[in-house]
């Protein structure tokens, strides 16, 4: 493929052998690193090393994070110049020339030093991204396994792309029911510690008993005044245990197993194993061999509790089982997938079958999502309704009750 077409040239650095065999150092300009590497052999150089420098630019911050859509559209965009011819020093001096934003530069220099040190992609964005989306540094190294980083590179885009929706669609799908949640327990904090109280001068002037829906309710008020304090601190100790339970890592682990093993598990399951029937599918599809393409898509699943799961299929499989068998051995996996895996080995057509099954399965499971946003919130909104309903039916028969007591007095 023809090299990229760039409106100026860029700086290399070079060591290179003169034919006398002197090791020489020096700059060159040219469009590309391929452009540059002709550019000494035709000056009768032997070039040792190649780097392209940064040209000068706005200065960048170090501390500056790289966001996941940026790191979305940095994969997406090296994968396109990798396909168009250019290579993966190249393309990132490029990109970071032309980016407007002082991460996505910081970024792009810090992956070019560490390629050019002598890095593979993978360990230069394991470097980056300091144990964040482990999935990235797996999808790459199965990208230079396979001889295609840009494969790669482009199924890390589309990993980082499937999270963005999916958790997209989770805030659309819980903030609607939150707020009506919220209002609902704000409601009946005021009733109960405004409303109710002033009641209480009533039933006592007028000397006779309560209603029992009114008595219960004045109960329920008057002990959460009377431990309005310790209900708070209560609530704060619990807090701060949630965040250390978070802190060590074992809150992740209980939610992962809740969310794996309880009423959403066929959502949460579909979501999290078929991204990983994705990854290993495109893997096998490039031609990664079984143990390789299967050991890069453990380390591909998102959650710790999946990978657990999965790995027990690696050895099966080297000891001679089929895959799909070892996936139906998988607690909570995904029949669809496995059912088609073994369709997929039957045919030859493994690879295909479980990209292709991964897919529907995070596309159902999206649609499952969305079809649960749409029905809590007028599910709340109706047990909102309810809830005050009847507080306020309690409340004014009780007040009804009392004035037919005076009266009768």
């Amino acid at each position: 493929m023809a090299d990229i077409d760039l409106a100026h040239k860029l700086d290399f650095d070079y060591v290179a052998v003169d034919p006398a065999g002197k090791r020489i150092r020096g700059r060159i300009q040219a469009v590309s690193e391929k452009r540059a590497f002709a550019a000494l052999k035709q000056d009768g150089l032997s070039p040792i090393r190649l780097q392209a420098r940064r040209q000068a630019g706005p200065a960048f911050t170090r501390k500056a994070a790289l966001k996941d859509a940026e790191l979305e559209a940095l994969l997406g965009d090296l994968s396109a110049l990798l396909r168009a011819g250019s290579d993966i020093r190249s393309a990132l001096t490029i990109l970071g020339r032309r980016s407007a934003k002082a991460s996505l530069r910081a970024a792009c220099d810090r992956l070019t030093v560490s390629i050019g040190g002598g890095e593979g992609a993978e360990a230069a964005f394991t470097r980056l991204l300091k144990g964040r989306h482990a999935v990235i540094p797996a999808l790459l190294a199965a990208g230079e396994a396979g001889g295609d980083l840009a494969a790669g590179l482009e199924r890390g885009a589309q990993v980082l792309a499937s999270r963005r929706l999916i958790g997209e669609q989770l805030i659309s799908a819980l903030s609607y029911p939150a707020f009506i949640l919220l209002s609902t327990l704000g409601a009946m904090g005021l009733i109960l510690l405004a409303v109710i109280p002033s009641l209480a001068p009533l039933v006592e002037d007028a000397g006779a008993k309560a209603a029992p829906a009114l008595a219960f309710l004045l109960t329920v008020s008057n002990t959460l005044r009377a431990h309005l304090t310790g209900i708070g601190v209560g609530l704060a100790l619990i807090a701060v245990g949630v965040l250390a339970l978070a802190r060590a890592g074992l809150l992740t682990r209980l939610l992962q197993r809740a969310a794996l093993d309880g009423p959403a598990r066929t959502t949460a399951s579909a979501v999290i194993y078929g991204a990983f029937a994705q990854s290993l599918g495109s893997m096998l599809a490039a031609g990664a061999p079984m143990g390789d393409a299967l050991r890069l898509a453990i380390r591909t699943a998102p959650w710790r509790e999946a990978r657990d799961r999965l790995a027990p299929v690696l050895a099966s499989v080297r000891q001679g089982e089929t895959l799909s068998l070892a996936l139906e051995q998988v607690e909570g996996f995904p029949s669809a997938i496995a059912r088609l895996a073994a369709v997929g080995e039957a045919t030859g057509a493994l690879g295909p079958m479980l990209a292709r099954s991964g897919a529907f399965e995070e596309a159902a499971a999206l649609k499952r999502i969305e079809a649960l946003s749409k029905l809590l919130g007028p599910v709340l909104i109706v047990a909102l309704g309810l809830i005050i309903g009847a507080l306020m039916a309690a409340m004014l028969s009780g007040v009804t009750g009392l004035g037919d007591a005076a009266l009768g007095g």
